[in-house]
């Protein structure tokens, strides 16, 4: 009796349903595309069914990590984490940091672009344009160039930054921004790059490479950026605290599997050529400051 009841716990504690949620703010097909192949590693790996939940923008993951509708996000936000940690510091586990196969760098940046056949070569020859940032709880596209801008011209998004810019809008993602800037509707935008490795290739990770692989592979022609922010730390690979115990050791094993494993399967999923190193929540202790300071309504 006692040997079924214990089989019976153990069974129960591997979850039917994985769900790994992926940031909005990037085209959804290529998206879930790219992450199939994880689907297909976990199911066999977990035996269980993962669904890939792509949120129409960051919030969504938020919400899920929050609410334990997302179990698992390989690749997050810095600024988003750090509205989980702020709601609450129990809701999920750092497994580590993406770290660049190249240089073993573990941080990004905060670019703005403009067109390439464009007059402006820095932030203020923007002065009366048109402006796009990319989501709210985006880091390099909102929580970092805000920070900045605020610093320079004064304001906030509200007021397009003291009336520095003609218009502030929320495109809803770093792709938008681009796209944004290709078809006129920004004259500047923010978006995210390593800022390592070829330039022409779009860097060795950020929102360029992903947008040259699907439709626009003469984009780096076709845009300048002329302002880079300082390093930001590159987002954490979290998993959630509501799991069984067991399942979420599990899962955190089957990441790093997955990592050294299927490496190509890794980077195609996080956007770009990364592995994960250990991390911890003080590596994003600078953001978490930033993010408590922006919800109480500063700057």
């Amino acid at each position: 009796m006692g040997g079924i009841l214990m089989f019976t716990a153990a069974r129960a504690e591997t979850p039917k349903q994985l769900n790994l949620g992926i940031l909005g703010g990037q085209n959804a097909t290529q998206q879930i595309g790219d992450n199939q192949c994880v689907k297909t590693f976990f199911d066999k790996e977990l035996g269980t069914d993962t669904q890939l939940r792509n949120s129409s923008d960051y919030s969504g993951v938020i919400q899920g990590l929050l609410g334990g509708k997302v179990d698992m996000v390989l690749s997050m936000s810095p600024s988003s984490f750090a509205s989980v940690y702020l709601k609450d510091p129990q809701a999920v586990d750092i497994v580590g940091i993406a770290t660049d196969d190249t240089d073993k760098s573990t941080g990004y940046h905060s670019v703005v672009i403009v067109k390439a056949d464009s007059p402006y070569k820095k932030l203020e020859d923007l002065k009366g344009k048109s402006f796009g940032l990319a989501d709210p709880d985006s880091t390099s596209g909102y929580l970092i160039p805000n920070q900045t801008f605020h610093k320079m011209f004064g304001g906030s998004a509200d007021d397009k930054y003291n009336g520095f810019f003609s218009s502030v809008t929320f495109s809803g993602g770093h792709e938008q921004d681009i796209l944004g800037v290709l078809n006129g509707q920004f004259e500047g935008a923010v978006t995210w790059a390593s800022m390592i490795g070829d330039y022409n290739t779009g860097y060795t990770s950020g929102a360029f490479g992903r947008l040259m692989r699907m439709d626009h592979p003469d984009l780096m022609k076709q845009i300048r950026i002329i302002w880079e922010s300082p390093l930001i730390p590159n987002g954490p690979i979290l998993v959630s605290n509501k799991l069984p115990a067991d399942f979420k050791t599990k899962l955190i094993a089957a990441i790093h599997k997955l990592d050294t494993e299927d490496h190509g399967c890794f980077v195609k999923a996080m956007g770009g050529a990364q592995h994960i190193t250990p991390a911890s929540v003080k590596d994003y202790d600078n953001i978490i400051a930033l993010k408590r300071e922006l919800m109480k309504g500063g700057r």
